[in-house]
């Protein structure tokens, strides 16, 4: 059975596999901000790539283009609604390990690139977060999956850049390679009938990092199932702060008025303060920011007008803290 220490190590030596040049430049900067502008730079290569394949100019990209929702197979999002301690983070880093794996396919045929988002435990990504590509890949054989799911000799090109931007360029170095860390990564779960749209976001303290702008709503399949769709979501610490991140973020209900807010935090210290999370129907991202704190609780859920959100955090320490957040019919 592998430990969390495993699944660190896997995915630390598979991005080191996938880009050594720029892992050895991170492994000697000498300060945060060196690997703040490492990261920039990678970031904007990344976009190119993207801007490439899509066949857009990059000015053209917006923040929707290059982020990447995600249907989730019934067995990881079971395991993920349960997951509790350990289970968290580790079940956060066999997606974000499985995705990051799609970068090393860019001349891969399409069934194998379909086939690892299957062992991700996701059904598809980004572009390819359809309802038509989720449902072919449901009934689908994996020997099928080339045919079945849509992903494409042409369509390869768009999963590996998506990938290569939002798992790749983002979240493994605030993982790895940030001087002094203390980072909140969020996957948040829709399983409603409506998108969450990205309304606002708060920092009392840091930065963000990450934010999935638009989570559809959940993919039902008559007959078969429903599949939810998560996003990720994630801040840091400022560069040369010496606090963490204390941050909140609000999704707005499909075109409705609801809004949906989360707060998390990740002190350098937990000397006043542990990891902690909330969430609140109605309540802007800055009283959720700045609740979070007074509460200074690892779960938590609230319920109104038939909406239900939850969320839990892997640990009250720990300088990076992982947090699976939900947001479901009550």
């Amino acid at each position: 059975m592998q430990t969390t220490i495993d699944i660190d190590l896997k995915l630390k030596q598979g991005f080191r596999s996938l880009f050594p040049d720029y892992a050895t430049k991170l492994e000697k900067a000498t300060s945060q901000e060196e690997i703040n502008q490492l990261q920039a730079a990678f970031i904007e290569e990344r976009k190119l790539e993207l801007a490439k394949v899509l066949g857009k100019d990059i000015l053209e990209l917006n923040a929707s283009d290059y982020t990447a929702p995600f249907p989730l197979k019934k067995e990881t999002y079971e395991i993920l609604v349960n997951a509790t301690g350990d289970t968290i983070k580790k079940q956060l880093h066999v997606i974000i390990d499985g995705l990051e794996r799609l970068k090393g396919m860019e001349n891969d045929e399409a069934g194998l690139v379909t086939a690892q988002m299957l062992l991700s435990g996701v059904l598809g990504i980004g572009l390819l977060s359809t309802s038509t590509v989720v449902a072919k890949l449901a009934v689908g054989a994996v020997e099928a999956v080339a045919a079945l799911a849509g992903v494409t000799a042409a369509t390869v090109g768009i999963v590996v850049a998506v990938v290569a931007l939002v798992i790749v360029s983002i979240l493994i170095p605030i993982i790895y390679f940030m001087e002094k860390p203390a980072n909140a990564i969020v996957l948040l779960i829709n399983e409603l009938d409506k998108p969450l749209v990205f309304e606002q976001d708060h920092n009392v303290r840091g930065v963000s990092a990450l934010m999935t702008e638009t989570i559809p709503e959940g993919i039902e399949i008559p007959g078969i199932a429903k599949y939810p769709v998560g996003g990720l979501i994630a801040s840091q610490k400022a560069d040369k702060s010496l606090y963490g991140t204390q941050y909140g973020f609000t999704m707005r209900y499909g075109s409705t008025d609801t809004k949906l807010s989360f707060g998390v935090e990740c002190p350098l210290t937990s000397l006043y303060h542990d990891n902690n999370c909330y969430c609140a129907i109605g309540e802007s991202a800055k009283k959720a920011a700045e609740t979070t704190t007074k509460k200074n609780k690892q779960f938590w859920e609230t319920e109104k007008d038939g909406i239900k959100l939850s969320i839990r955090c892997n640990s009250g320490s720990g300088s990076i803290a992982y947090y699976v957040a939900r947001a479901y019919k009550a």
